[in-house]
């Protein structure tokens, strides 16, 4: 079983690009003036945040340095400076502050704000990692999968996924389920990996949410439920997933699982073709070609089948060419 779209090198969690919540950071520091700028922070006063942490932070205190950077990195109250926000997070990342060195990783992983370099990034992604910080546990995890920055190693890929999905990182459960489906990196054990699909797909995880659906179509691991499919797949399928969005339009102009509906069957294959998805156009194509509720249209079929086509798909162009043989186009 494939595992997810988180191997691409994206980073959820870089502070100018995704955070808006601010870590804990009375888990590690209590100091007065650190807790009342955690508050002003959570409650959007940034301009409150930025006067507590300021000071601490010119005094050296890791926790304020760090979060001054996620204001510089994300403009919150001060003018955005992403230079400023790595620099403060360098500062608290060499006083063994693991938020900041995560955060310092990832920047240097994505190339924001510093030159790319994937080796500097698994070195302070490591540091946070084995600090225990749960999200550069699952990120270095990704590093040993994909090689990169590390040597490729899919038992300790597994190892650093399952320490991130153990402290409840939605994206770190879904790889450990899909490592134990594949045996790659950890012997194959299909109830494991329901187990943990099932804890990521309850935490929202679209990609688990697709999975589980395919796994009740097919019984894999789980009783056969056309029902507990559609569930899981309307889930995934409101957060944007094409797949999954692919899946309900199959589902819905079948009526395998779930009655025959052409209409609800192009309203999502809409939705994925949207999303540049080629097999849903193609799918539109065909609907119109061959008529919805009777009629077809060949004009919209066309439009369909160039987009399909556009997109790298061979039936499209085959339909195309059929099309000008009849004097269809």
């Amino acid at each position: 079983m494939l595992l997810a779209r988180n191997f691409a090198p994206l980073m959820r969690a870089v502070a100018f690009l995704y955070v808006v919540l601010l870590p804990d950071l009375s888990l590690t520091d209590a100091s007065a003036g650190v807790l009342e700028a955690q508050a002003a922070f959570n409650a959007k006063n940034y301009e409150e945040a930025f006067k507590q942490w300021k000071p601490l932070a010119d005094a050296g205190n890791s926790s304020a340095e760090f979060g001054l950077g996620m204001l510089y990195g994300q403009g919150l109250g001060v003018t955005q400076d992403k230079q400023q926000a790595i620099s403060l997070w360098r500062k608290a990342a060499e006083q063994g502050n693991a938020d900041a060195a995560f955060y310092l990783g990832s920047c240097y992983l994505l190339g924001e704000g510093v030159g790319k370099d994937v080796s500097v990034a698994a070195t302070w992604i490591r540091s946070a990692a084995e600090a225990g910080q749960a999200q550069a546990q699952y990120q270095l995890g990704s590093l040993y999968w994909r090689g990169e920055g590390v040597p490729a190693d899919d038992k300790l890929a597994f190892a650093w996924w399952l320490k991130a999905a153990q402290a409840g990182v939605a994206e770190s459960q879904y790889n450990v389920g899909s490592a134990y489906s594949s045996g790659r990196g950890v012997a194959t054990d299909d109830a494991q990996a329901v187990a943990w699909q099932l804890k990521a797909a309850e935490q929202g995880n679209a990609d688990a949410q697709y999975v589980l659906g395919y796994r009740y179509v097919q019984g894999l691991g789980v009783p056969k439920s056309g029902s507990d499919a559609i569930e899981w797949w309307l889930k995934s399928a409101n957060q944007g997933y094409v797949n999954a969005e692919l899946a309900l339009g199959y589902a819905y102009a079948t009526g395998q699982i779930i009655p025959r509906d052409i209409g609800s069957a192009a309203a999502w294959w809409v939705k994925a073709a949207n999303q540049e998805n080629a097999d849903a156009q193609f799918n539109l194509g065909l609907l119109y070609y061959n008529g919805i509720n009777g009629n077809s249209d060949y004009g919209k079929a066309v439009l369909w089948f160039r987009k399909a086509a556009s997109n790298g798909n061979n039936k499209a162009k085959r339909q195309l060419e059929l099309m000008k043989s009849k004097g269809q186009i």
